[in-house]
């Protein structure tokens, strides 16, 4: 029998530690979900991440998907008790190895290759499940707190998956601007589709401020008040941007590579919601950015130069 194309893909898959036959196969699922959910973000890891990591950081991803997928429906769609049998799958997951699903298995598959934390998994876990009775965010504190518990323990994983040389824990806490930029420009970039399933990510306290209602924005209203709650969200969000940035200049190189991908897509939805202006509660733009030729050039070009730091650092003689 013929051996299968040794395309690019299994070739990552190689570099990553992939056996083939069935992992192969969900790793391969992994990536499909993860390019389905952020179809800007893909490309960009695909050129931007070094291939041995690729597949691991998908695998993660995915996993986030797929807990995203059964946390985030419409109110009067969600059955806490599915997710809960979902999070106990992953649970004995960790203690056997075993799944029935392909992209969970290649997540288990993950933890076990790179050494990601148990306790991170189960934190991230636990936070999922509190968000379903959530329906909106009252103050700021509630994106903090979302950040905390959902978003950062996702960054410890994949801090750990691409061997941080410092405390995944510890570098995370660094990151963190670079957490809360990509979750604004993902909250911004699906504003639309989080009103029809009944979440409301800009605090109800911002609402205030400008004399809007919820009703206004799922209405999808054009009004001065609506505009200007939108202008300060964008504005938070390119805020933090700026300062997701200043954070991953003076970064370790393995962060630096890492973020990259990240931080363009953010960087894209973030232009893209401000475009859009009020017709952003009506139709969102997560689907609609893609990185032109030039983007990427520029983040191949810093990238590859932390990529060859870390790739001497690790070969240099100890």
């Amino acid at each position: 029998m013929n051996a299968p194309p040794l395309t690019p893909w299994r070739v990552t898959l190689r570099l990553a530690g992939v056996p083939g036959g069935r992992p192969a196969g969900d790793y391969a699922a992994a990536a499909r979900l993860t390019a389905r959910r952020y179809p800007a973000f893909y490309p960009a890891l695909r050129l931007l991440c070094p291939p041995g990591w690729q597949p691991h950081v998908l695998a993660v991803a995915a996993f986030g998907i797929e807990a995203d997928s059964l946390a985030d429906l419409p109110a009067h769609r969600q059955d806490p008790a599915r997710y809960h049998a979902w999070a106990d799958r992953v649970r004995t997951g960790l203690e056997t190895g075993r799944a029935d699903a392909p992209s969970l298995r290649a997540f288990l598959h993950t933890v076990a290759a790179c050494g990601l934390a148990h306790p991170d998994v189960r934190e991230y876990l636990a936070c999922q499940a509190g968000r379903f009775p959530l329906t909106g965010y009252a103050t700021e504190q509630d994106h903090e707190d979302h950040l905390d518990g959902v978003v950062l323990p996702l960054l410890r994983m994949t801090l750990a998956v691409c061997g941080s040389p410092a405390d995944p824990r510890a570098e995370a806490a660094r990151l963190r601007p670079v957490a809360d930029a990509v979750q604004r420009a993902d909250d911004l970039a699906d504003l639309a589709a989080d009103l029809r399933r009944g979440m409301l990510t800009i605090p109800r306290s911002e609402l205030l401020r400008c004399g809007v209602t919820r009703a206004d924005l799922e209405d999808g209203r054009d009004t001065a008040g609506v505009r200007a709650v939108l202008a300060r969200a964008h504005g938070r969000a390119a805020a933090t941007l700026a300062e997701a940035h200043r954070v991953l200049e003076t970064a370790p190189d393995v962060s630096q590579v890492l973020c990259r991908p990240s931080l363009l897509w953010a960087r894209l939805a973030i232009g893209a919601a401000g475009r859009r202006g009020a017709a952003l509660t009506r139709r969102g733009v997560i689907r609609q950015v893609r990185p032109s030729p030039a983007d990427l050039a520029e983040e191949s070009l810093r990238s590859l130069a932390a990529l060859l730091r870390v790739t001497a650092a690790r070969s240099a003689p100890r």
